[in-house]
Parts: C-alpha cells; structure tokens; sequence
C-alpha cells in the first residue's frame, strides 16, 4: 500500500520533461562553447530530479493529512506510517540535494546568477506545495508547475556551465511552454468528472469544460507559431525545422479535440499520445540538434 502511494508521487510525463529540457540546456551549452565540468552537468540533473520528487512527495504527505484521501483498508496507524515514511524519504532527497550544492560551492560552481536562480527555484516549489494548502493558488498551480519542469531544468544546465544569458535559451523555452500546457489541460480536461464530483478547483474546472477544450487547441497552435517566430528573430532554422514535422499530429490532436467537443467518445490514450508528442518530439529534436553542431 505505501509502495502504491509512493508511486502516486511519480508524475513520469513531469519527469520525462524535466530530464529533456535539461539535457536540451546542456545542448545548448555544448552547441555554444562546449561542457566543461560534466560530473556538474549530471549532478545538476540529478539535483533536479531529487528536488523535484522532495516536493512531490511532501505535496503527497500533505494529501494524507484528510482521511478522506486514504487509500481503501488504510486506517490512522496505517496513514501515520505511510507519512513518517514519505518524509524520510523525502529528507534524504533533500540532504543529497543539499550535498550537491554543498559541492557546487566549494568548486567555486556558484555565481550570482546561478545563486538568484536557485532562490527561484525555492520560492516555485514553495508556491507549488502552499497551492494545496491555499485555495487561492490552487488554479493556479499549473503555470507553477511549467516553471518547475519546463522553464528551470534547461536554465540550470545552462547556468551550471556559463555565466551569461543566450537568447536561444529564453526563446526555445517560451515556445515549448504552450505545448506543456495543452498537455497538463488534456489530463485535466480527463478528470473533469472527477474533479467536479468532489469539488477539486483546478485549472480546468475554473475556465469551464467547453473553453478548457479550446484553450487546449489555441495553445497547440500557438507552440508552432512560436517556434516560426523564433526562427524568424533569429534561431538558426536549421535547429527549428524538424520540429514543423510534428505539426500533423498537433492538427491530428486538435481534431480529436474537436470530436469531444461535439459529442463523440473521448479517444483518452490517443490524444494523451499525440499531446506528449507535440511537446517531447520537439524538446528532442532542438536538444538533439544543439548536441550534433
């Protein structure tokens, strides 16, 4: 039962993107002037992955805290274990967390940017985890939450190695942000039902289930004109247009949408697939290109 709880802490779509988007920002590193420190590059990976799972983790100990939200057979000595177990393991992230950055120093790793970006990092995850205490951050949680998967990962692979700021990074990330978003509403938009039945204020359950659904298919169009914008300001086109190949499956994704939209039998695990390929296909595709140049 507490390896089943364990596992609900597990977001793998949030992980996926976070270990993509910061291997695409040692991409980019690599694509400008070369890693030079790599045990940092992949303890910064795995500072990520650990601080990112802590959070999850103690947002679920916070879960547990209403009996309502105790898995079925779970009683108060079972849901006391469970807690006591969460938070130990989620100190043990953060204490090799901590050691990691502890290393950073002492390499002389650590600059002002890299100090102010971490310091974002912190108050995200806070506003993150105080969005299901407070009522009124709990709509939105899911912009917090593209900070934390999409915006940072790529950030601190960068900052980790340069002490300079390159527009490529600023402009590659605000394109893939509408991407994320359509797929965090698309799983929204899947426990709509759910949600309203017990009176769960999220994103979707606020904007309404019609608009949800075209906000969802503006956002999937908007990342295309985004990544035509950027080419156009001035990323190389060579990085930018193998993306353009995923543009069917965005439309094939924005027709299934559709279909809900008038009726018919949500196709859940279809759409799912076409959403995460809109957004993964082109992290992989830009961060594939920035390693290969």
């Amino acid at each position: 039962m507490i390896f089943r709880l364990l596992t609900k802490s597990l977001k793998p779509l949030r992980l996926i993107s976070l270990v993509m988007t910061y291997l695409m920002g040692g991409g980019l590193v690599q694509y400008l002037r070369e890693i030079k420190r790599w045990s940092v590059f992949i303890q910064g990976g795995f500072f990520l992955v650990l601080v990112t799972l802590s959070v999850e983790l103690l947002c679920l100990l916070q879960f547990l805290v209403e009996p309502k939200h105790w898995p079925e057979g779970m009683d108060a000595r079972g849901a006391k274990q469970a807690r006591f177990i969460i938070a130990a393991i989620a100190a043990t992230f953060l204490t090799v967390a901590t050691t990691f950055l502890v290393t950073w120093v002492q390499m002389g790793v650590v600059w002002q940017g890299l100090v102010i970006l971490l310091l974002a990092l912190l108050a995200v995850a806070g506003v993150y985890y105080f969005s299901l205490v407070a009522a009124f951050l709990r709509p939105y949680r899911l912009l917090v939450e593209v900070l934390l998967y999409v915006a940072f990962p790529p950030a601190m692979a960068y900052f980790l190695q340069s002490n300079d700021l390159h527009r490529y990074l600023t402009m590659v990330v605000i394109s893939l942000v509408p991407a994320y978003l359509a797929n965090r509403i698309l799983s929204l938009l899947e426990s709509f039902g759910r949600d309203h039945k017990f009176e769960v204020e999220t994103f979707v359950t606020r904007l309404g289930w019609e608009s949800a659904m075209f906000f969802h298919n503006a956002l999937i169009l908007m990342t295309y004109f985004l990544f035509a914008l950027i080419a156009v300001l001035g990323v190389h086109w060579f990085i930018i247009w193998p993306v353009f190949l995923t543009l069917p499956i965005g439309l094939l994704e924005i027709w299934l949408m559709e279909r809900v939209r008038r009726g018919m039998k949500p196709l859940w695990r279809v759409m799912q697939f076409a959403a995460a390929c809109v957004l993964l296909i082109p992290v992989y595709l830009i961060g594939f290109a920035f390693w290969i140049r």
